[in-house]
């Protein structure tokens, strides 16, 4: 029932091409959009996090100056969402309040390189060590709990990964030139999914939905079939997350909010 219900949230959508209604509009700047399993709205500036209702409507806002800029944000768990600062090596993870719950300096914890974060189900973090090429989840004391083999020799190159996610107990860790690797939930490798050149995806069952060209993509790792969505306003859009008959859209000064 679970697979059925996600499944016609994709292919519901892709059929409903003009079912836009607008919620609502926010004036911001921002750099990244996300929404997590309640349908709940994130984007993330230079230094900030806002949260939104599924209407649209603002919540809370995050704000921290002493990390440089957010690289990425994870709302998978959004109990213990996390914010990545890629410049000062640090992740900080935020309740659902967006107040500051842990802090992981990779630089403490003996990591030079890292380029890619992921949240766990279990609490724990997955992140790519582009030092021995491999793919580890740790604890909050910094423990390796899992760690893949080396990538550089089970692929034949080394990947440098922009964005991970966990979703359905797969890990999935996206190379712009080589493609979306998956893991299994121990961390080995599985396939790579042919998809090069993104920037961020959300996976909805076996769907990958992603924003390109002015409009959403979903592909399914299943039948290889690709399937776009031309959103209902393209006017200056940098991004569009969907989840649960809600619609965001990145604009360059604000963020539309739809009903589908």
């Amino acid at each position: 029932m679970k697979i059925a219900f996600a499944l016609s949230i994709v292919f519901g959508l892709w059929s409903m091409v003009s079912a836009f209604s607008l919620l609502n509009s926010y004036e911001t700047k921002a750099n990244f959009l996300a929404v997590d399993n309640f349908s709940s709205f994130y984007s993330a500036s230079n230094n900030s996090v806002l949260k939104f209702s599924n209407e649209g409507k603002f919540l809370y806002r995050y704000e921290e100056f002493n990390y440089g800029k957010i690289g990425m944000i994870d709302v998978s768990n959004p109990m213990k969402m996390m914010v990545f600062y890629p410049d000062f090596m640090t992740v900080v993870t935020l309740d659902k309040f967006l107040s500051p719950l842990t802090t992981y300096n990779f630089f403490q914890l003996g990591y030079q390189n890292i380029s890619a974060v992921a949240s766990s189900t279990d609490g724990r973090i997955w992140f790519y060590d582009n030092t021995d090429f491999k793919l580890k989840k740790i604890d909050e004391a910094g423990k390796v709990f899992l760690e893949s083999q080396p990538l550089n020799v089970l692929l034949e190159q080394a990947p440098n990964p922009n964005f991970m996610l966990e979703r359905d107990s797969k890990v999935y860790m996206n190379d712009t030139a080589i493609g979306i690797l998956v893991f299994d939930i121990f961390g080995s490798y599985e396939k790579t999914i042919p998809l090069k050149g993104l920037k961020k995806f959300q996976i909805l069952q076996d769907q990958i939905v992603y924003f390109d060209n002015h409009q959403l993509n979903s592909y399914s790792s299943l039948t290889l079939d690709l399937k776009s969505l031309a959103l209902p306003d393209t006017t200056d859009v940098s991004l569009a997350v969907l989840e649960k008959e809600r619609l965001a859209v990145l604009k360059k000064d604000k963020i539309d909010f739809y009903r589908y």
